[in-house]
């Protein structure tokens, strides 16, 4: 029986096709067994794989989606003022 010294390492047209793979419908546990990679593995590609999934953000993006929300409040706070302003 042979023993991982070293980790492998996988293009990234590898693992762009086994996110897309996953998002057709594959479950990660059979991708695993015919791929033959671990689990934890292809959930974190298919993780970095989601546009959405605001854990693989850096630090500056959520601050700037962190601003991006704050200055929409204040628009609204802005218009509702002018709304107000407006009618008396």
């Amino acid at each position: 029986m042979q023993t991982k010294t070293s980790a492998t390492r996988y293009s990234k047209e590898f693992r762009e096709s086994m996110a897309s793979l996953s998002q057709t419908g594959r479950s990660a546990n059979s991708l695993s067994k015919e791929f033959n990679v671990s689990i934890a593995t292809l959930s974190k590609w298919i993780r970095q794989a989601d546009p959405n999934d605001r854990n693989i953000l850096s630090l500056n993006e959520c601050a700037l989606l962190k601003e991006n929300k704050r200055l929409k409040e204040e628009i609204d706070i802005l218009k509702r003022a002018a709304v107000l302003l407006a009618e008396n």
